[in-house]
């Protein structure tokens, strides 16, 4: 399979079996981050299919979806394929839950769900990310700027009536914080517009996911309850809540993906 706009080829599996299935990774890749991602996993499995990983829409429109819109995204994607596996990294496991159970509907087996700290976000969770983001990537913004953007983003969570709605807020924030950080740091027009929109279309993946898990709740509990969770020492209860609990205490949060240990325990499952 070649690149497609909604899946990347992280690993390319053993010659002639993708007809036996892929494994597919819902994750929202970023440069910078400090997880690692799929990609570092992918370099560590020892599994005979292919590993798609979930891409974004083109960055600059900061594309805004609603959780069902980003699933059949990716499912148009597929094409077909039988798949074995998803796999869903963090915030991103409501997704994974969906879409395994949207997959196990249309072909003969309900692919393996495998969940990395799986999570729920939440109103907090975003407005961590949006504060993260603003101190990592806009140095440009004074102590004074970056105080007032920290306040009213709080201001605004302690207002916001729901995830979608803080996101809205806090996208806006950032639009009128980081418009000016960026022409300060001499970005041009097309630089400054993908910059936005990725955390536009950022913000719009976290609240899809909050969203299809409260639109599917049947689906994404059916899926929870026969999956499997890898976990790290940074792992929230949701990682509990599942069939089988693969822990590694030893490991960070953000190294997950990039364990050695890890990759060979998923390499089992999958196999």
């Amino acid at each position: 399979m070649s690149e497609s706009e909604a899946w990347a080829v992280r690993s390319a599996g053993e010659a002639g079996r993708e007809a036996d299935g892929v494994v597919l990774a819902v994750d929202f890749p970023g440069t910078g981050r400090r997880e690692a991602g799929f990609p570092d996993l992918a370099e560590r499995l020892a599994i005979p299919y292919p590993l798609w990983e979930t891409l974004p829409p083109p960055l600059a429109a900061g594309t805004r979806l609603t959780g069902g819109q980003w699933i059949d995204r990716w499912l148009a994607g597929v094409g077909g394929r039988p798949v074995r596996a998803v796999l869903g990294f963090c915030a991103a496991s409501p997704y994974a839950a969906v879409l395994a159970h949207r997959l196990g509907a249309v072909q003969e087996r309900t692919p393996d769900a495998v969940f990395f700290d799986p999570d729920i976000p939440q109103e907090f969770f975003l407005y961590w990310q949006y504060q993260q983001i603003m101190e990592r990537f806009l140095p440009e913004l004074t102590a004074a700027e970056k105080d007032a953007a920290r306040q009213r983003g709080e201001q605004a969570r302690e207002r916001a009536d729901d995830l979608t709605a803080l996101g809205t807020e806090l996208s806006r924030l950032f639009r009128e914080y980081g418009e000016p950080a960026c022409r300060r740091s001499g970005l041009d027009d097309e630089r400054t517009a993908e910059f936005m929109g990725g955390f536009t279309t950022y913000v719009s993946f976290l609240c899809g996911s909050s969203q299809i898990a409260a639109e599917e709740p049947e689906a994404l509990v059916g899926s929870w309850s026969k999956a499997t969770a890898v976990t790290s020492s940074g792992s929230s209860e949701a990682g509990r809540l599942v069939a089988k609990e693969i822990p590694f205490p030893e490991v960070a949060h953000v190294d997950l993906l990039a364990s050695p240990e890890v990759a060979a325990a998923v390499s089992d499952l999958l196999r």
